[in-house]
């Protein structure tokens, strides 16, 4: 429920134009409910697959059921995939942590029980199109902000070789635009990085519920080669565009001025921490290359003016709703993980202590008296 309470309000305020790009994890959740009631029975099995003889795979081609077909036709879900089911491409290293070596033919005999069941046939082409819709938007998007970061670049490049222009204040117009620009990257990286969780999550939900081991091949073998996880380009802008402010920064620090008001330091200053946030969860949710990114991000903070709440700068005239959101959204967080972290220290206490009255109760009636205080 937090998370999907926490997803809603990062959507809330983000562009408007975003908003049917995030995945529909209230969608998926309330599918997931429905699941226990469309398991087929066995007579309704053979109908829902048709077996290929040179094959150990199951082919899926029916989403018939009732409400799931219902569900389908309205989401205009399109074919599933053969890797959407195909649970057996797992690494044969890979550690006895993650469950020991899988057999590929395990993986498929696993598949081809999960595609008579219409629940699940349905529930994976609901999952896949969410994927496919991200990766899409995300590409878009990363078009979108090369275009913008061309147009800011060349701007600044004419407002150094201007002597005359029809504005203003130029230097204070390039921070905004550079302000803009950077919080709407930044935006992007929430959207990756919350967007990669849903997967995660969803699909915890769906074993949970369901009884299957999915979440590791799906999210090893799918989502983890998407655009959304994995994404350099985007990282590379972030740091263009914070070189591009110093130095717009640096041309108002010389005429006395300053480029942003405090409530967008401020909103700036927010997303950072809430990204932090959500890739901690990331990195839980066992997604790669995290600790490096983590690095990344830490070390592009501090070096950035953008972020700097010691910089004296005016109060807007016109308050941001989206910063109190914003705070108090990562205020929350942050007391979450103190909480979560002292009921972990309890726990371990109390662990502590139930090993030493063991030991006590094990212990010869003589020590046990000269043990006790």
């Amino acid at each position: 429920m937090k998370f999907c309470r926490n997803l809603q309000r990062v959507i809330d305020i983000t562009d408007p134009e975003w908003a049917p790009y995030w995945t529909n994890y209230k969608m998926l959740k309330k599918f997931l409910k429905k699941m226990p009631s469309l398991v087929p029975s066995d007579a309704a099995t053979g109908a829902l697959v048709k077996e290929d003889p040179d094959s150990d795979t199951t082919s899926m081609h029916s989403c018939e059921g009732g409400d799931v077909h219902d569900e389908c036709e309205a989401n205009d879900i399109p074919p599933t995939d053969q890797h959407e089911m195909d649970l057996g491409e797992h690494d044969p290293k890979q550690t006895e942590e993650e469950g020991g070596p899988i057999k590929r033919t395990d993986g498929r005999r696993a598949a081809a029980k999960m595609s008579r069941n219409p629940g699940e046939v349905a529930f994976f082409k609901l999952l896949n199109s969410e994927l496919k819709k991200a990766i899409h938007f995300f590409d878009k998007a990363q078009l979108e902000f090369d275009i913008r970061e061309a147009r800011v670049r060349e701007g600044t490049e004419i407002m150094k070789k201007a002597n005359s222009l029809m504005v203003n204040e130029k230097w204070s117009l390039m921070a905004k635009s550079l302000y803009r620009l950077y919080k709407d990257l930044l935006l992007l990286e929430t959207y990756a990085i919350m967007t990669y969780c849903s997967f995660s999550k969803i699909l915890k939900k769906h074993d949970k519920v369901t009884g299957h081991n999915t979440r590791i091949a799906f999210m090893k073998n799918v989502v983890n080669k998407a655009n959304f996880t994995h994404y350099p380009k985007l990282m590379q802008m972030i740091t263009r565009i914070e070189s591009m402010y110093e130095e717009v920064s640096q041309s108002l620090i010389d005429e006395g001025k300053s480029g942003l008001y405090e409530d967008e330091r401020l909103f700036i200053n927010m997303i950072h921490r809430l990204n932090e946030q959500v890739l901690d969860t990331k990195e839980e949710e066992g997604a790669p290359d995290v600790g490096e990114r983590k690095e990344s991000r830490r070390q592009s903070k501090e070096t950035t003016n953008l972020v700097d709440l010691g910089t004296k700068s005016p109060t807007s005239p016109h308050p941001n709703e989206a910063v109190s959101t914003l705070r108090s959204l990562v205020e929350e967080n942050a007391l979450n993980k103190r909480s979560k972290e002292g009921l972990a220290k309890i726990s371990e206490a109390e662990k502590e202590k139930k090993v030493k009255r063991q030991l006590m109760s094990d212990a010869p009636p003589s020590k046990r008296t000269c043990a006790s205080p």
